[in-house]
């Protein structure tokens, strides 16, 4: 009796959160339309704050990715208000980049001021593209100072860059090298009793070891360890260069460690001082002090001008009017069917971009940027076939591998003119794996069974039966099938004999400096190396054709984004209240699905075929 009442209280109480949680988010939109039509009419009135000169400060609250959150800010609120959680900003690595350039040619702005105190870090290719912008801005003849309470390891990063950099008397430097992990799930599917059906070709096992282990096998530690070193290798040589020290001295062995950090009596500042990883060691005031000093102003704040209201002032790289024109197609987050959301690349948004951008006479060629993963299957061809058709069409594309560039991210760049990856790029993981969760032990522990007919063993397919024998073997082929289309792809964009894809495909992964070795990406490089590769490849094609060289080429993102605030909130609000209903409840599946439940809600495929990074898991 007193397990049913906990039952009906359980449900009362999601009722109640959803009616109180729905009442509010229509109270802060109605807020927010009164406040936005109350500035458009003040907006005349206010005197906008005038800057004639000092720094720019770039102030990153929150971690780079390569598409911002339109709404990021109100969701941020919102989101901050019903769970007490506080979200992270997405910032655009284009965007700062774009604003650091500006700077440089702006005579109001004197320097740089980097403040990442509240920045949560990115991927390293984004760290590398944003550090040479700041070594060109320095190029300009221009100071960059950098200032922290303390470092994380990203934000370290960035700071090296700097000309000086100070830090706080009570602060440090944290510098531990790079750490990869990933989740596994075999004992929470066993928990819950849910029954993951696995497909796979050849040697291809380590990609859905999340699903079928509990822990790393050691054939997946020794790629893991390979591509890690090397972007370790990477990360340190470019702090070591950028403070002209030895890379082997930022992270030293323990026991020399130990040494030196006793003899200056643990003062973490001092260490980092002593290593020449920072200039200054200070206190608050005397920072705020050397900042008048070198921008003026006065001491409780040096002229500057915020980085939020700087990107103001640049041209909307959205809607852009010109006679020759690049398109750039963002590619990020897992491959899903349909829409996707802000976490995940769907392939509805995306293939409608690429029709806009070839039915736009000015674009000349496509850049690809891809950030990902990997994803559907299905979904992955999709997006690839409309790259065919543009270049049938007589545009090339050329792919920019950003962090991550794997499986589904590899496939839909496979057949480009040309593929440029940052060494750090994670790419590869060639290969192909069917999955089909189903919860028959799940619902008859909860007393929940199902049963019917059906006119053929296909047809009865449901996630509370075992999958039948013919299914199995269908999914079987369609997976081996796949495997050997993505060797023929590979083959056919690279060049290569699909024996020598097989040898580097079979799941594994590489950073982009291997990948180059073995021939699966054609160049090094940044966003800027693959605008340039397209740019070379566009006019080589206008000269074959007897048309005159383009000199200039203005560059648009083109996206498909028909979703407006308050469908967006909706589609979180759903979600949140997925996880959540299943908490209240106290369901079998409820805090230890929590955790995956995201990245099963992106296996979405009609066929159950993926093509996955599973193994790209979290580097910190």
């Amino acid at each position: 009796m007193m397990n049913i009442l906990k039952g009906i209280y359980r449900i009362f109480r999601c009722v109640r959160e959803f009616v109180v949680s729905l009442f509010f988010i229509l109270f802060v939109m109605i807020c927010f339309a009164i406040v936005s039509l109350s500035s458009s009419d003040n907006k005349s009135k206010k005197e906008p704050e005038v800057f004639d000169s000092g720094a720019l400060v770039i102030e990153l609250d929150g971690y780079l990715a390569d598409n911002s959150d339109e709404f990021g800010d109100f969701r941020r609120l919102l989101q901050s208000e019903l769970s007490g959680s506080d979200e992270p900003m997405k910032i655009s690595t284009f965007d700062v980049v774009r604003g650091i350039k500006k700077a440089q040619n702006d005579d109001r702005i004197k320097g740089l001021v980097l403040d990442l105190g509240n920045f949560r870090g990115a991927d390293l290719p984004s760290l590398k593209f944003v550090g040479q912008a700041i070594k060109d801005f320095k190029n300009s003849g221009k100071e960059v100072v950098a200032i922290g309470s303390y470092y994380s390891q990203s934000q370290y990063y960035l700071a090296s860059f700097a000309d000086q950099i100070y830090l706080n008397s009570s602060g440090f430097v944290e510098l531990k090298g790079l750490s990869y992990s990933n989740l596994y799930f075999k004992s929470m599917f066993d928990k819950i009793e849910a029954v993951p059906h696995i497909f796979r070709v050849g040697t291809y096992k380590s990609a859905v070891e999340p699903f079928i282990r509990n822990d790393m096998s050691p054939e997946a530690k020794d790629n893991a360890q390979l591509w890690l070193g090397q972007m370790w290798q990477n990360f340190s040589q470019d702090i070591a260069d950028n403070r002209k020290i030895d890379a082997k001295d930022l992270v030293p062995e323990f026991s020399r460690y130990i040494e030196q950090y006793k003899a200056l009596k643990g003062d973490d500042a001092q260490y980092a001082f002593q290593k020449k990883l920072v200039t200054h060691v200070v206190t608050k005031q005397q920072m705020d002090q050397a900042l008048a000093m070198k921008f003026g102003g006065n001491k409780d704040r040096f002229n500057q001008i915020d980085f939020q209201d700087y990107m103001d002032t640049l041209s909307d790289r959205f809607n852009v009017s010109d006679r020759n024109k690049i398109a750039v197609i963002n590619v990020e987050g897992a491959i899903v069917m349909g829409e996707g959301d802000e976490n995940s690349a769907g392939s509805e948004p995306i293939v409608k971009a690429l029709r806009k951008a070839n039915r736009d006479s000015s674009v000349k060629g496509v850049i690809l940027r891809v950030n990902s993963p990997g994803g559907s299957a299905m979904a992955s061809e999709l997006i690839r076939q409309e790259l065919d058709t543009i270049q049938k069409s007589g545009k090339p594309v050329v792919t920019s591998m950003g962090g991550m560039a794997a499986s589904g991210g590899y496939w839909i760049a496979a057949t480009s003119d040309k593929i440029v990856a940052s060494p750090a790029t994670l790419t590869g993981s060639i290969g192909i794996f069917g999955l089909a969760v189903t919860f028959e032990k799940t619902a008859k522990n909860l007393g929940v069974s199902e049963d019917g007919v059906s006119t053929s063993p296909l047809a009865m397919s449901s996630g509370f039966k075992t999958l039948s024998k013919e299914q199995s073997e269908l999914i079987q082929i369609s997976i081996e099938n796949g495997y050997d289309r993505f060797l023929e792809l590979v083959s056919k964009g690279r060049k290569m004999t699909k024996a020598e894809v097989d040898k580097v495909a079979q799941g594994q992964v590489w950073t982009g400096e291997s990948a180059y070795q073995k021939g699966l990406v054609d160049q090094l490089g940044d966003f800027n190396t693959a605008y340039d590769s397209l740019v070379e490849l566009i006019n080589q094609k206008r000269q074959a054709d007897n048309q005159s060289k383009i000199e200039n080429f203005a560059t648009q993102w083109f996206v498909d984004q028909n979703d407006d605030l308050l469908s967006q909130l909706m589609r979180d609000f759903k979600m949140q209240l997925k996880v959540n209903l299943s908490t209240f409840l106290d369901l079998p599946f409820s805090n230890k699905l929590a955790q995956p439940v995201g990245l099963l809600s992106q296996f979405n495929d009609p066929k159950q075929s993926y093509l996955y990074c599973l193994n790209c898991g979290t580097v910190k």
